[in-house]
């Protein structure tokens, strides 16, 4: 009896905790005057319009959904949305040793405590099925002298799926503030390209 649990016990850790994680995102703390540099960018151009109406089409080619548009203050609210697996390595664990702890239980009770294991198997499906991953986005583009200071920030949200089901919580289980330089090169890049479209 001992040998068969130790072999199911060695099969679930064997399994579940040589799962691919999804690698997080380090972010090295930076200063808020370097954050404030990877988030602006200034144009060699005084009409702001013109800069305000190229920021709004590179966000809608990105995949950005405009929520708000406030032409006086130069003000721009977009967002995002895409599924995508994020798995928590402590959930999984923590999910890996109740199953393992279900699976003792089931043995030891020659099989009358089996239905409780699917418990935490629902729970670790949960962990490994996609996740909607929310960014909000927010531009800002004003006068700075005869030119044009455009700033971008991005937050993204990770929301919580509920008990496997594809409902989702309204509350985030991680929020991100994004502070890594390609992510605002690559918008500043494609916003270059869209403000010499709109001089065409």
């Amino acid at each position: 009896m001992k040998k068969t649990v130790s072999i199911l016990l060695t099969f679930i850790f064997a399994f579940y905790f040589s799962l691919p994680a999804c690698a997080k995102k380090i972010q090295v703390a930076k200063s808020q005057l370097e954050v404030r540099e990877i988030q602006t960018r200034v144009y060699d151009t005084s009409d702001t319009n013109e800069v305000l109406k190229a920021a709004i089409n590179t966000l809608q080619d990105e995949g950005y959904s405009i929520l708000n548009i406030e032409d006086e203050l130069g003000y721009i609210q977009a967002k995002k949305e895409f599924k995508a697996v994020r798995i928590d390595k402590k959930r999984m664990t923590g999910y890996g040793f109740l199953l393992a702890y279900y699976v003792t239980l089931t043995a030891l009770t020659y099989g009358l405590e089996a239905p409780i294991m699917a418990d935490a198997i629902r729970k670790i499906n949960n962990e490994k099925s996609p996740r909607t991953i929310v960014v909000d986005s927010n531009v800002n583009v004003e006068p700075y002298g005869k030119k044009t200071k455009v700033r971008f920030t991005l937050v993204e949200k990770e929301l919580e799926n509920a008990d496997g089901y594809s409902y989702i919580k309204s509350s985030p289980r991680k929020v991100i503030r994004i502070y890594a330089a390609p992510v605002y090169q690559e918008f500043f890049g494609e916003l270059d390209k869209s403000i010499f479209y709109e001089k065409i």
